[in-house]
């Protein structure tokens, strides 16, 4: 097995593509994958890539194992409608990313028309999380409803919460998603959307196991959970 990380770079991934094709691998398994040139003519020409998390581009056939983003941001603006949070916000991750869409797209379908929404792209990251929380917490007196595009964004919105004296969740809600392993030491407090992260091995070992003849679409969707925590 060799582990590789393209850093959200389409030049290093198609380099890394070159470097798997040298090596003859067996499957290529994708995380995250960027839809680029090389990816797709890699992709008519083999049928040994395996798309994890983020679904391969239009017009690209190949396997996918993941979540169902839509459902699960579905779950979650139905949980924030039935709560009666009003003041919602969504902080998505980039658009480029088929899973943002979808995770975006299903919480505003899931909400309805029970609050007003404001929408907030970001990077996955806790410093995103940090400056968009600072700007969207500077109104006193209004509480936020707040579905975060991952753990991470999360975990820098409290953080803004805290520096301004603001109370999780009476001042404000908060839900993440992932459930990262860091939230047992670090976040025992943060609600969140659990995805099995131990399944996703399995599965793609199945898929490699399978060696289809021909081109597969197959999706393996893997279950998710809400977990509610304290903060919302």
């Amino acid at each position: 097995m060799v582990l590789a990380n393209a850093s959200e770079d389409a030049e290093q991934q198609d380099r890394l593509l070159a470097d798997a094709l040298g090596l003859r691998a067996r499957a290529i398994v994708l995380q995250g994958a960027i839809d680029t040139p090389r990816l797709r003519d890699l992709c008519a020409r083999q049928n040994n890539v395996i798309f994890v998390n983020r679904r391969p581009a239009e017009g690209i056939i190949a396997p996918y194992v993941g979540v169902d983003n839509y459902a699960a941001g579905y779950a979650v603006g139905q949980y924030f409608a039935k709560r009666g949070y009003h003041d919602c916000v969504a902080i998505h991750g980039p658009k480029t990313y088929s899973g943002s869409t979808e995770r975006l797209e299903g919480f505003i379908a899931g909400l309805g028309k029970s609050g007003a929404i404001q929408l907030v792209e970001s990077a996955y990251t806790m410093e995103g999380g940090y400056e968009h929380g600072r700007r969207l917490l500077e109104e006193p007196g209004k509480k936020r409803a707040i579905f975060c595009g991952n753990d991470m964004i999360a975990y820098g919105v409290h953080r803004a919460a805290l520096e301004k004296n603001l109370r999780v969740p009476d001042d404000v809600v908060l839900m993440g998603f992932d459930d990262n392993r860091l939230n047992d030491w670090l976040a025992p407090w943060l609600s969140t959307v659990s995805v099995p992260a131990f399944d996703f091995g399995p599965a793609i070992s199945d898929l490699i196991e399978e060696r289809p003849k021909e081109p597969s679409s197959r999706n393996i969707l893997l279950p998710f959970q809400i977990k509610l925590r304290g903060s919302a």
